[in-house]
């Protein structure tokens, strides 16, 4: 079978679920489990997932009949013949019409991880695009290798590598900035992506804009700056941290903002805890950070 060009699609990494989709489309993050793609803004495709809960003994067949009859669509049988690749690496079941060769939407249990997918696919994509369906399917990955520890986070025009015991906490997709949290530990990681860099810029310096989207106040004096770029690292006092403790803040942290010309855009890495933060956890994450062309 034929796939479309490669070189027309791009790759989204979201909470342990990664796939290729068509460069046209745009990745809309809905929820920590949800990701909606729209083509010029109209809905074609949309993924849900689950990782594996504690289900005992209860077989795969029996899991999927019963997200089956939850979603109230009639099972498409038998399989058709593009679908059987499928089966060797999930378990599955299409849903659609009877009367219809393709599937309206399809549940995938992974038989290693028992991660469950749900799939939908709206109707542009069912009438005039079987062969994407294909190939968006065949690209799904939702789990790690063995030895791997990280888990990637690749949207919009970023992504970033972390370890796996970082958890999600928060995301904002708002117009022009990015932010992601994280924690771990009792450690916070704020993630922003900012754009368009000259505009921000136009306004404020480096040191502002990291005081301000970092919730700090480091003077000029105290910031550590280079070319195209601005950080802080605090090594608070007992008496200092007694006092951020009062008011409910980490008193430790440690702030990046970067400025990347070439691609108009800025990238922060923004630390807090109780605790002093490790410098070999921040310079991964940091070394692992990375803004690419749009």
């Amino acid at each position: 079978m034929t796939f479309p060009d490669d070189s027309h699609w791009k790759a989204v990494a979201w909470n342990g679920i990664s796939l290729d989709y068509p460069a046209d489309w745009d990745p809309i993050i809905s929820g920590e489990t949800h990701i909606l793609f729209e083509k010029d803004f109209n809905p074609v495709f949309e993924l849900r997932w689950q990782k594996q809960k504690n289900s005992g003994r209860v077989s795969l067949d029996t899991i999927l009949s019963r997200i089956t009859k939850e979603a109230g669509l009639p099972e498409l049988t038998p399989i058709p013949i593009p679908w059987k690749r499928y089966t060797e690496n999930f378990a599955i079941r299409l849903l659609g019409n009877h009367d219809n060769t393709t599937p309206e939407a399809a549940i995938f249990i992974c038989r290693e991880c028992k991660t469950t997918l749900l799939f939908y696919f709206f109707n542009e994509l069912i009438e005039k695009q079987k062969q994407i369906i294909l190939q968006l399917l065949s690209s799904v990955s939702c789990h790690r290798d063995n030895d791997c520890h990280d888990i990637c986070w690749k949207i919009q025009d970023f992504q970033v590598l972390l370890p796996d015991t970082f958890e999600i906490s928060g995301h904002n997709f708002g117009a022009g900035l990015t932010r992601l949290s994280f924690v771990h530990s009792g450690l916070t990681m704020h993630l922003c992506r900012m754009a368009s860099a000259s505009q921000r810029l136009k306004d404020s310096s480096l040191l502002n804009l990291m005081n301000l989207l970092g919730d700090i106040e480091v003077s000029q004096a105290k910031s550590q700056l280079q070319e195209n770029e601005v950080s802080h690292r605090s090594y608070p006092s007992l008496l200092q941290q007694i006092r951020s403790r009062m008011k409910r803040k980490a008193p430790f942290h440690w702030v990046i903002l970067r400025h990347h010309p070439e691609l108009d855009r800025l990238s922060g890495l923004f630390f807090y805890d109780k605790k002093p933060i490790p410098e070999t956890l921040v310079s991964v994450i940091e070394n692992n950070y990375e803004i690419s062309p749009l």
